[in-house]
């Protein structure tokens, strides 16, 4: 067995045969699904990717255990399952953690807090007494992602009672930030990542086992309409042709509004420009009609790697960006460099997934960490001022490369505000009678055709783009209250910890109470229920500011059973 001694020096909860064999398995499934996934059989790779994640979840110590989910997410991502691989693995973990409960006949350590995640659980199962027959895999879904957030949760309150295995965890979503933000740097500087991917499995997936995919189909880099789309720009040189040839009819240039012509410029001719079809051509106008053709508009990149959604990268990147501070001032060699480039990587994806609600969101937790965080004034100027150089390098790559300010940077951007505006009104509305008190039990549309009956218009489903109008429509007035708790009862304990102890882990605290700022923020127009990637993220997050001081005892919010080891 001494050829394969150098398992041993992998991380592990527990040593011995057991450890080295589930490390041979991770290693080998995960060599195989390279391997069959560069042979175009990617089912296969699928599960062997699946195999290796559990394999993970398993070996892994219990802080590492609960990021690996991400990061086996970003192997899911060659076969297009991201969601299906984090929802494996996480599953895994969380169960794995309660079986030790089970097996030590004790109930999770924390105090009163534990009640809430435990309710919200409990509370989103009443769901089904409202759901139709339609709506029942759906709500499973729904549930099941309940039960592990609250599972994970729960967890790392229970079980990281150190310093040190915060900071592991720490550790892992921080480096999972910076290898999203190194991915889609190079795809946007060339280097072919989203090739790579092969986006057939998720389509044989859910034909053959029913699973839905959440499939990615949008790629890891977006470009979108520009706010300053070029019309006018190519209007002008149309009108100096038309100055040379004076037989070229009357023209106007503007922005198509439907999503197909994105990159497009609608030009209209009162009459045949068909006689200066070349000349156009020169300009930059292919004529499709006689009198109608497509110029070339101006767009931005809307960065979104690995994730599905901008959204998502943009709130996974601001939750984990205190903890990148966190790292980066507490910690020497290797963890130091990562807390670094954590900040760097964070700030990349908070700006360019030109996501507004993620920089207001930040905003808001860097402004509490310094007025209350128990760091030093060093530390809350270098906070600031790296918050300010991101905004200004930002600020200026738009202006320069793409002659816009990226606040107002996507055409479509007040189309979204409005939609927004107009879903959570229809949703407030909808909610009533006894829905009121235990939901629909899934989010969706008020008709088949996906049209509100209130406003006669189409909107997405009812109960998206908000955390909390989402467990207010899923779950009723009670899930939406819980949720409510959960995130004031985690902020407002890491404020209470952070000025009980001292030192690295006062900045622990202090850091931590942001991150939940920032998520709670975030969550009044990106739904919890986004994609798994974000669900788990913040479900970390918060576990994280509901852990107790190190030195034990208790704070003012965790009352009851004594949170000391």
């Amino acid at each position: 067995m001494e050829a394969w001694s150098w398992l041993d020096r992998l991380p592990t909860e527990r040593g011995g045969r057991s450890a080295r064999a589930l490390w041979i398995v991770a290693i080998a499934a995960l060599a195989g699904g390279l391997l069959t996934w560069g042979l175009g059989l990617g089912v296969v790779a699928l599960w062997a990717f699946v195999t290796a994640a559990v394999a993970v979840a398993l070996v892994l110590p219990l802080p590492y255990a609960l990021v690996s989910p991400l990061f086996m997410g970003v192997v899911g991502w060659l076969v297009d399952m991201v969601p299906f691989l984090v929802l494996i693995g996480w599953g895994v973990v969380v169960s794995r953690w309660a079986i030790g409960l089970v097996r030590a006949r004790r109930m999770p350590r924390g105090g009163l807090w534990i009640w809430v995640p435990i309710g919200l659980a409990v509370w989103t199962t009443l769901g089904v007494v409202a759901i139709t027959g339609a709506d029942v895999k759906h709500f499973l879904l729904l549930l099941g992602i309940q039960l592990v957030a609250s599972g994970a949760i729960l967890a790392v309150g229970d079980a990281l009672s150190t310093l040190e295995d915060r900071t592991r965890l720490v550790s892992g979503l921080v480096a999972f930030v910076v290898v999203l933000s190194a991915g889609v740097v190079l795809e946007y500087a060339g280097v072919p990542v989203q090739s790579m991917q092969d986006a057939r499995v998720s389509t044989l997936v859910e034909s053959a086992y029913g699973v839905d995919a959440f499939p990615n189909d949008i790629g890891m880099v977006k470009y979108e309409r520009s706010r300053i789309g070029g019309a006018g720009e190519l209007l002008g040189k149309i009108e100096k042709l038309r100055n040379e040839h004076a037989d070229i009819p009357p023209v106007e240039v503007f922005q198509p509004r439907l999503g197909t012509f994105v990159g497009k410029l609608i030009v209209r001719f009162e009459g045949s420009a068909r006689p200066y079809e070349n000349e156009l051509a020169a300009l930059g106008v292919d004529l499709t009609y006689d009198n109608l053709g497509l110029g070339v508009s101006n767009t931005v990149p809307r960065m979104r790697s690995f994730p599905r959604n901008a959204n998502t990268y943009a709130g996974v990147a601001a939750a984990a960006l205190p903890f990148a501070f966190f790292l980066a001032w507490t910690s020497t060699g290797r963890r130091r460099v990562l807390g670094w480039a954590g900040v760097v990587a964070s700030l990349f994806g908070i700006g360019f997934s030109l996501t507004r609600g993620a920089w207001l969101a930040t905003f808001l937790g860097l402004a509490l960490l310094v007025v209350l965080g128990v760091v030093s004034r060093r530390h809350k100027v270098e906070a600031v001022a790296a918050f300010v150089l991101a905004a200004l390098f930002l600020t200026g790559f738009f202006l320069i490369k793409y002659n816009v300010d990226p606040l107002f940077a996507r055409a479509k951007g007040e189309g979204s505000i409005n939609t927004r505006q107009n879903l959570y009104q229809d949703t407030l509305e909808s909610v009533n009678g006894i829905n009121l008190l235990v939901g629909y039990g899934t989010e969706r549309p008020r008709t088949s055709a996906g049209v509100s009956h209130a406003l006669g218009q189409y909107i997405p489903r009812s109960g998206t783009h908000s955390t909390y109008l989402n467990y207010f429509f899923r779950t009723g007035a009670p899930g939406a209250l819980m949720i409510i708790a959960l995130y004031a009862w985690a902020g407002l304990h890491a404020l209470f910890a952070s000025r009980k102890g001292d030192g690295a882990e006062a900045t622990f605290f202090s850091v931590a109470a942001a991150a939940v700022v920032i998520a709670a923020a975030h969550g009044v127009v990106l739904s919890f229920y986004v994609e798994p990637v974000y669900t788990l993220t913040i479900s970390l997050v918060l576990g994280l500011a509901l852990t107790a001081p190190e030195a034990g005892g208790r704070t003012a919010l965790s009352r009851g059973r004594p949170v000391h080891r």
